[in-house]
């Protein structure tokens, strides 16, 4: 009698708990935001173009948490490095999802990329060969590659200093290549270079809130390519098939190296030891084409964009690459180039590093995160299956996090005494990512980074070019309003600060 009594008992309790729930859900107010019209929701208020720029004086009105609802789908954008820390780590398994897109992950087929990759046990498979293969301490067993190319990218600015936005995209894709799968690249001519840029342009397009049709209504996707005003699928298709050849072409030119007997030390060669005649091997081995192929396309498309603007702030703050030089004088001296050895000595070019980031955030929205279930916030209910967007260039020119942003200032990243300052908010920890969502290329990207800009500044002086007038002038610094942003082509002199540098270029 006792327990026929207390299974319904439960059950009631368990029906009122879950109504309960319910309705303190239906009780809690969705974030603040525009108010939405009927139908098609805030599809009007949602930027385009630089959205970030445009999201950042509306969270001044509706503050760090905004919502917007697009037809059915509810995004959010946090413009807070508190509230991202609070949703992306410490509700990490709430907030590590990825947005499906019709338009990349169906029609152009990017399911497979560790960036984009839905969390999960797959997803782990493929972090964890970037943490084997490109973690900290397994990254510096190539700092010969890194030192011989940047050595070859001083030889060519010198040669023919004019290229410089050219040399730069091939310094970058050169080192990725020969890093990741020992494949030597002589110029951007390069057939695996010309379909991984065609590849991360593509990206870059349909990243952009908004940029295609098909993503609000998706019934789209079904119209053939051939149609009259279906030039998306066209477009996507084609990157499609770019995605592929610059995912496949190498790794597999890598593999039959390999085979062959004379593969070149790099991951892909290491990969393929360490996997042997595994019974998962085939699996190991498409895990791997598939990280790797993320690493190279994500490094190319970010890494490049950062050292031309490097060079637009050198040319800017005559001052700043003055401190730098003599600083790198005082460490390095005239008879060598910088290494990665020299780096724990060299904190202003660390901080100038630091600088350029957060200046000019190259990655200035973080990509989407989802929610995998309804969650509670501030008082705030946020929906399951929410599109999740950090504000990134927002959180790197918020004053309270660095005063003065709009200035070019690397000493706010350092002690008195010069050396850094680890209690000022790190720039990476917003420009790579948030949560377990972090990008794991981070430190080969850093280490790279380094190395060339002290380079840069330990042989070269960069200056404005001379106008017709006779008169030197900084041109502006405009950067491309797309999801990873580019610096547009500009001028500078880049000119030998010595005679005694050019042995060092030469060598």
């Amino acid at each position: 009698m006792a327990l026929s009594f207390t299974i319904p008992a439960a059950l009631v309790a368990i029906f009122v708990a879950l109504l309960l729930k319910r309705l303190t859900r239906k009780s809690l107010h969705l974030p603040p935001g525009p108010k939405p019209l009927p139908v098609i929701g805030n599809l009007l208020d949602m930027p385009t173009g630089a959205s970030w720029t445009k999201f950042s004086p509306m969270s001044k009105q509706y503050g760090d948490i905004m919502y917007f609802k697009v037809i059915n789908q509810y995004t959010i954008i946090i413009s807070s490095v508190e509230v991202a820390a609070d949703l992306f780590e410490k509700r990490s398994t709430i907030y590590s999802d990825r947005y499906h897109s019709v338009s990349l992950t169906d029609l152009m087929g990017d399911d497979w990329s560790f960036v984009l990759y839905s969390y999960g046990e797959d997803w782990r498979k493929r972090r964890k060969v970037f943490h084997q293969y490109l973690g900290p301490s397994a990254v510096r067993e190539f700092d010969g590659h890194l030192s011989e190319h940047v050595g070859e990218y001083l030889k060519r600015l010198k040669a023919n200093p004019e290229h410089m936005f050219e040399h730069t995209r091939w310094m970058v894709v050169a080192i990725l290549m020969n890093i990741i799968y020992g494949i030597h690249v002589e110029d951007v001519s390069n057939k695996h270079v010309v379909e991984a840029e065609a590849w991360v342009a593509g990206v870059n397009e349909v990243l952009e809130p908004g940029r295609f049709l098909v993503d609000i209504l998706p019934f789209l996707r079904h119209i053939p390519a051939w149609f009259p005003g279906a030039n998306f699928k066209r477009l996507l298709l084609g990157w499609r098939e770019n995605m592929y050849n610059a995912r496949d072409g190498p790794f597999y030119e890598a593999k039959d190296a390999y085979t062959a007997g004379t593969s070149r030390n790099c991951v892909v060669t290491r990969i393929l030891e360490n996997i042997g005649d595994k019974s998962d091997s085939s699996e190991q081995e498409t895990i791997s084409r598939d990280s790797l192929g993320s690493a190279f396309g994500a490094g190319v498309d970010t890494s490049t964009p950062t050292l031309q603007i490097f060079f637009h702030v050198m040319m800017a703050h005559p001052e700043i690459q003055k401190r730098a030089q003599a600083q790198l004088d005082s460490v390095v001296g005239p008879d060598r180039l910088p290494t990665l050895n020299d780096r724990d000595q060299l904190p202003y070019i660390d901080a100038i590093l630091k600088e350029v980031t957060r200046s000019a955030p190259v990655t200035p929205l973080a990509l989407p995160h989802l929610t995998a279930t309804d969650d509670e916030y501030r008082g705030y209910h946020i929906p399951k299956g929410s599109v999740v967007i950090p504000n990134v260039w927002h959180m790197l020119h918020d004053p309270a996090n660095y005063p003065e942003p709009q200035l070019f200032k690397p000493e706010r990243f350092l002690k008195p005494d010069g050396t850094l300052n680890p209690d000022i908010l790190e720039p990476s920890t917003m420009t790579f990512g948030f949560g377990r969502r972090i990008c794991p290329g981070q430190y080969l990207a850093s280490n790279m980074l380094f190395l060339t800009m002290a380079s840069i500044l330990h042989v070269f002086n960069i200056t404005p070019t001379l106008g017709e007038d006779g008169k030197s002038k900084v041109p502006e610094l405009h950067m491309s309003p797309t999801m990873v942003s580019h610096p547009e082509p500009f001028d500078c002199s880049i000119q030998l600060r010595s005679p005694s540098r050019e042995v060092l270029v030469s060598a």
